[in-house]
């Protein structure tokens, strides 16, 4: 009987861990995209900007989808990356603009938990 206690917690200790471990990524994931928006876009999309102010929820979800499937390429094809000084879709990774595009479509106007990138 103590032997299957002693199985019993340490299977509860794993799950425990595996969950948090879980959440903690989940949460670190969102973190990085959130500063990957605000690293690459924002900068050239801050309030008053000539380019024009946008955060995840100035367009709803399917405006958002449609934009990086349609018009980002073409619409930022010319952008220099000054830290980088390199062009920004050269430098963006096909994880990293999923990941922005994630960011944009989760946080968007009409999601659950639309947000500016100040927040």
């Amino acid at each position: 009987m103590k032997k299957w206690k002693a199985i019993l917690t340490v299977v509860w200790i794993a799950t425990g861990l595996l969950v948090i471990t879980t959440n903690n990524s989940a949460v670190g994931a969102k973190d990085d995209a959130k500063e990957l928006y605000k690293q690459n876009c924002r900068v050239c999309h801050d309030k008053d900007s000539p380019n024009g102010e946008y955060s995840p929820m100035s367009l709803t979800q399917d405006q958002w989808r449609a934009f990086f499937k349609n018009k980002f390429q073409a619409k930022h094809k010319d952008v220099i990356l000054d830290r980088e000084k390199k062009k920004l879709v050269e430098f963006l990774t096909a994880d990293k603009m999923q990941a922005i595009q994630k960011y944009c479509v989760d946080h968007a106007a009409d999601s659950e938990q639309p947000q500016t990138c100040s927040e």
